[in-house]
């Protein structure tokens, strides 16, 4: 977090998602400091803010802090996130059937995109994210270079440059990230190469066109090892895609 641009409310976001990741058993105020990179003080005064709220709770007098119930209650009460699963699962499932692929639904947060959804397929590969609530840099991965592609030019050119600090974190060279958004703007499809745990995968992403998708951006991706995905074939497995997304966009687009 840049400290001089910093705000209560950007500390306690980061709080909030850093928690995110750290399960059931949550964490120390001495390691959300670490991961934040603020002082524990400040940390701390973060924490009891959200914990009037139910946003956050402890467990015990000195335990770790994990997210309260009041976020689960808000996610569940947000119709338009758990609508865009349930509409968009079968055609997950339907696209890692006939390609054999794991398929991941995701969409933009911010200067990140998230995993709402995901169906593991017959051909494994390692994935930058674990599961679902995994949360990439736009640009990092496929589908965040879809929403880049997506946007105005200046605002393109803007998360690029605010982002590209968090890129080597993932060894992605932002020449390599403009490239594919100049190739899903001639092809509608992005299909690159992107490295996990050392590991060479390649992906391919196609947007989840809707004028309803309640104000969300999503993508759905595919995701093979060196070797499990043609270049040649890449077009068919866009086609393949777009085909299972049409019913539960048209659906959307129906609401």
């Amino acid at each position: 977090m840049n400290k001089k641009a910093s705000s209560n409310v950007q500390r306690a976001a980061e709080i909030l998602i850093t928690l995110g990741g750290a399960g059931t058993a949550g964490m120390s105020l001495a390691s959300l400091a670490e991961a934040t990179g603020d002082a524990k003080s400040a940390v701390h005064r973060a924490l009891v803010s959200l914990a009037e709220y139910g946003l956050v709770d402890q467990t015990g007098r000195r335990g770790n802090y994990r997210l309260g119930p009041a976020i689960y209650a808000l996610a569940h009460r947000t119709p338009s996130i758990n609508d865009l699963v349930t509409v968009f699962r079968p055609a997950l499932m339907s696209i890692t059937a006939e390609t054999g692929l794991s398929s991941f639904l995701m969409v933009r947060a911010g200067l990140d995109t998230v995993c709402l959804d995901f169906q593991t397929g017959v051909i494994t590969a390692q994935s930058l994210i674990q599961g679902v609530g995994g949360r990439l840099p736009l640009g990092v991965g496929l589908a965040g270079v879809v929403f880049l592609a997506m946007m105005p030019s200046e605002a393109c050119e803007r998360a690029l440059k605010i982002n590209e600090p968090r890129y080597g974190v993932w060894n992605v060279d932002p020449a390599v990230i403009r490239a594919e958004i100049a190739q899903f703007r001639r092809d509608g499809f992005v299909y690159g190469r992107r490295d996990s745990m050392d590991i060479a995968n390649l992906t391919l992403s196609v947007p989840a066109y809707s004028e309803q998708l309640f104000n969300c951006e999503a993508a759905v991706s595919v995701l093979a090892p060196i070797g499990g995905l043609r270049d040649d074939a890449a077009s068919d497995i866009a086609r393949i895609m777009r085909q299972h997304l049409d019913q539960p966009v048209a659906q959307l687009n129906g609401l």
